[in-house]
């Protein structure tokens, strides 16, 4: 069995409270290795009994730390758990921002099963974005963040890549910047950090 990645602990506790619970479903899903969609849900659990493990090493670190300013990780397994569960959606398309998905028995996705069969393993962004802009289940409603135009914003698009295509961000980041070059993405010529990446028509 796989070892758990370190750098799905390292991520979580940075992003502290404010980490969501789709959020370190996807962390595990982008960084666990895997070759088939989603996790198993056993080791989304071997994730969670870490985290607690590790919150529960760090509060009683902390007792009586006059220089605690309250912003520790404070991580709850149990209702992580029991949030994965009760966001489980039972479709192969997207049911908006907080659902989870289980693209096969007893797996988890942040993502469906249809957007799995579509594109699982696949690094090439250009056929991300065309389907992501065709999708027609809400999705690109649902994205708030992003400069204004038509198209992906970037650092959603390579949370897809790297999830959906079960590679790391760095080599999605690459392939963003490989498909700008050859001509095949553009990118709306704005400042927004999120400006949005579509195919060149």
């Amino acid at each position: 069995m796989a070892e758990l990645n370190e750098d799905v602990f390292a991520a979580a506790r940075q992003r502290g409270r404010t980490l969501l619970t789709e959020e370190l479903v996807a962390l595990i899903e982008r960084h666990h290795p895997h070759d088939r969609p989603g996790i198993e849900r056993d080791i989304v659990t071997r994730y969670a009994d870490g985290l607690d493990t590790d919150e529960r090493s760090s509060s009683s670190s902390r007792d009586g730390d006059p220089d605690d300013d309250g912003t520790s990780f404070d991580f709850d397994r149990d209702a992580f758990l029991d949030e994965v569960d009760a966001r489980l959606a039972d479709t192969e398309t997207w049911q908006g921002t907080d659902a989870l998905y289980a693209p096969e028995d007893d797996r988890v996705s942040r993502y469906p099963a249809r957007w799995h069969d579509a594109l699982g393993g696949s690094t090439d962004v250009r056929e991300f974005v065309v389907f992501l802009l065709e999708e027609t289940d809400g999705y690109l409603d649902d994205l708030e963040s992003g400069g204004a135009g038509r198209g992906i914003p970037e650092d959603e698009l390579l949370d897809v890549v790297s999830v959906v295509g079960r590679t790391d961000r760095e080599t999605a980041k690459a392939r963003v910047e490989s498909g700008r070059k050859a001509g095949d993405l553009v990118e709306d010529a704005d400042q927004h950090p999120e400006a949005r990446v579509r195919p060149r028509e």
